[in-house]
């Protein structure tokens, strides 16, 4: 992807030391994003204001697959409409992932809530900071924990998978707008 604003930023933190990022949700997903024995950050700058950017992110990345899965996920249990709370999907695999908190705009806190995926914890927190010139810093915050032998593996599927998400939002929302490059 060419332009810079379809570039996603990536950090590694491997320890809870690090503290949550600023800004986070709350003080109650920062403990949880701190959980795992391993946690990856991910950016995006994505062209849409916040509301619109979340708006995009559940109906395209959570609930359509974001163009990155063979198939799109299956909506097990629908959730609360606005936010998503409550909605449970499976991915292909049969791996069910449940959003657990969520505010429009601002962010969504999620888990993996069962299935093959080779993880013992598995939390994502998606936070949506409009920067004021119609545009939205996404940060994607992944803590895990790898079953044992599976960390490089997870890892990179991981970091794959949600770059691939972020990027693919960004590129959406540049359609969805008419600013294709």
């Amino acid at each position: 992807f060419g332009s810079s604003r379809h570039r996603c930023r990536r950090r590694r933190r491997d320890s809870a030391a690090d503290g949550p990022s600023p800004g986070s949700a709350t003080a109650a997903a920062a403990f949880s994003m701190d959980a795992g024995s391993n946690k990856l950050v991910l950016t995006q700058r994505v062209e849409l204001h916040g509301q619109a950017c979340y708006d995009l992110w559940l109906r395209y990345v959570w609930i359509a697959g974001g163009g990155v899965l063979p198939c799109p996920p299956s909506v097990v249990q629908q959730g609360d409409p606005t936010t998503g709370v409550g909605n449970i999907k499976a991915v292909p695999g049969m791996v069910r992932e449940e959003i657990l908190r969520a505010e429009r705009g601002k962010f969504v806190e999620y888990h993996i809530k069962s299935g093959p995926f080779p993880v013992s914890y598995h939390r994502g927190l998606v936070e949506f900071v409009a920067d004021g010139t119609c545009a939205t810093t996404v940060t994607w915050t992944c803590s895990y924990t790898p079953l044992c032998c599976c960390g490089l593996v997870v890892e990179g599927l991981i970091s794959w998978t949600l770059g691939a998400y972020l990027s693919n939002l960004a590129s959406r929302a540049l359609e969805s707008t008419g600013n294709m490059e």
